[in-house]
């Protein structure tokens, strides 16, 4: 086995193609690059036409990594380890499970799932190599591949919110230009956009406002509230970002709609944010709930406690406070 091998003994050699060393370590070609790229695991050669060579020694590394991010471990954490170091982890986590068949020895927490945890890390990573190298045909390809692996409301939880900070992030401290965000928000404004068209709509669903107020240009996180409501039984009546309050306000009352939700992102000291959220909580039927999320929710905490509004901290608890308002108006319409 090849991890019986002393280090030295391993081939050094650059000789073997990208494909080859995806059967072997059991990695699609798209992460093997995505982890090159953004974490350097590897560093192949390049033959006379440009193909990326590995040897040996990359493989072991590579496939060492998968095992170790299978356990659990961070791959930001694993990635600078010297091929030593990551044998002596992938050991110890080994003996770790081994002990699982004595339950006094081990505890996992019920919400930890290392395996499903890096199968999404390894999906929001090949979407970022896309983004990176301009590969618009496959980053498409990864919105549609991932769709089809998990349920709806999962795939936004896990996959592509992580993607939007990521990008966002990225962007932010250099490591991604304007035109890479920009290319990927037009992909993922189309793809998140066509979402809320899967549900086959009656007219009876209660309404819900989707939007972004007064100076948030940044629709994305908007967007995946309405495909992800659409899913769970409300008619989404989405205005598009950058709207006022007194036009969401109107809105709400020709409706008919039973809430109201807000998605913050861009800039998050805008100083206009408490005057609208202000405005809007007060021309709102104090009935209507008025949610409010995104990364820059945060930011004006205390103003959305003060003014009564939600903030549910995962799109999950979104989706299970909505649940219960749907099933109270049917309660109510039923009595």
């Amino acid at each position: 086995m090849a991890t019986l091998e002393t280090i030295s003994s391993i081939d050094t050699a650059p000789r073997h193609p990208i494909r080859l060393v995806a059967n072997r370590t059991g990695l699609t070609v798209d992460l093997i690059r995505a982890w090159e790229k953004r974490y350097h695991v590897v560093e192949p050669a390049r033959s006379d036409t440009k193909r990326r060579l590995y040897s040996d020694y990359d493989i072991e590394r590579l496939r060492m990594i998968r095992i170790a991010k299978q356990n659990g471990r961070r791959l930001v954490d694993v990635a600078p380890m010297s091929l030593e170091a990551l044998r002596d982890v992938v050991s110890e986590d080994s003996r770790f499970d081994a002990a699982q068949d004595n339950p006094a020895e081990v505890y996992r927490p019920s919400w930890s799932n290392p395996l499903e945890s890096t199968d999404t890390q390894d999906a929001v990573d090949a979407m970022l190599f896309a983004i990176q190298t301009m590969d618009q045909h496959r980053f498409d390809q990864l919105l549609q591949e991932g769709l089809v692996k998990q349920a709806l409301p999962a795939y936004l939880e896990t996959v592509i919110g992580p993607l939007l900070r990521e990008i966002g992030e990225s962007t932010r401290l250099g490591k991604l230009r304007i035109a890479h965000e920009h290319m990927a928000t037009a992909h993922l404004r189309t793809f998140i956009g066509a979402l809320r068209f899967r549900e086959t709509f009656t007219g009876s669903e209660p309404k819900i406002i989707i939007t972004t107020p007064t100076g948030q240009l940044h629709e994305l996180g908007a967007l995946m509230i309405a495909a992800l409501v659409s899913v769970d039984g409300w008619l989404p009546v989405y205005l598009g970002p950058n709207t006022p309050a007194d036009e969401i306000a109107a809105c709400a009352m020709q409706s008919g709609a039973r809430a109201v939700s807000l998605s913050l992102t861009y800039p998050a000291d805008d100083p206009r944010i408490p005057t609208e959220l202000t405005r809007l909580r007060s021309q709102l039927d104090q009935k209507i709930p008025l949610f409010v999320g995104g990364s820059a929710a945060a930011h004006h905490r205390q103003l959305i406690g003060r003014l009564g509004l939600q903030s549910p901290p995962s799109l999950n608890e979104l989706r299970q406070t909505l649940n219960e308002l749907r099933d109270r108006g049917f309660r109510l319409q039923s009595a």
